[in-house]
């Protein structure tokens, strides 16, 4: 919460240093956009990249990685053996954005996004595999939000809604044993906010 705030103070900064008839009225047909979810709980990264395809609709590819490993180094047999888990995720797919009238400096918005992609996990007990899983994950949501234009090359946004996803996870043991388990998940969300840097 505190860099949210900080981020919350900066922008009105911003937008207090900015004059009036420099305020963006949201993105105009043709601009291109990179972005990027701040402030996340999470270790992943995730950005995406698109074009305004006319004035009020934004179509562009949005990427999810992340990339994780755990160790633990035991000095006394009785309290176990050394373990390492390591996990790798990636998820890609479009992502559509649908605006609506500007309020000022603000422009409410529909957003539509589905991903799929898959991911890995190895488990190492005492330096031998015990384990590896491999999955594969798709994901849609449709939410809501507002992106504020401090400037008409930067915007700040949010949004909620809902999203599903179907997850397949398959782990195989080395004796070629394996279990399969699949996992479906519904419910509502709220994004991170983002920030999104828009340029010809």
């Amino acid at each position: 919460m505190p860099a949210l705030r900080s981020a919350f103070l900066a922008s009105i900064l911003i937008a207090l240093a900015v004059p009036a008839q420099l305020w963006g009225q949201g993105p105009e047909k043709g601009d291109w956009s990179v972005g990027i979810l701040l402030f996340t709980d999470d270790t992943g990264t995730v950005f995406n990249v698109g074009r305004q395809w006319t004035d009020r609709l934004h179509i562009g590819l949005e990427v999810d990685l992340r990339e994780a490993s755990v160790e633990d180094e035991v000095t006394d047999v009785s309290l176990g053996v050394d373990t390492r888990v390591a996990a790798s995720d990636f998820l890609a797919g479009p992502v559509a954005k649908w605006y609506g009238r500007s309020l000022g400096p603000v422009v409410p918005f529909i957003r539509g996004r589905v991903v799929a992609g898959w991911g890995d996990q190895v488990f190492e007990q005492a330096g031998v595999e015990r384990w590896r899983e491999d999955t594969f994950q798709v994901a849609a949501s449709l939410g809501i939000g507002a992106e504020w234009f401090p400037m008409r090359q930067i915007s700040f946004s949010g949004y909620t809604g809902i999203q599903t996803s179907r997850s397949v996870e398959e782990r195989v043991f080395p004796d070629g044993r394996s279990a399969e388990r699949t996992t479906v998940n519904s419910g509502t969300f709220r994004s991170a906010l983002s920030i999104s840097f828009y340029f010809r």
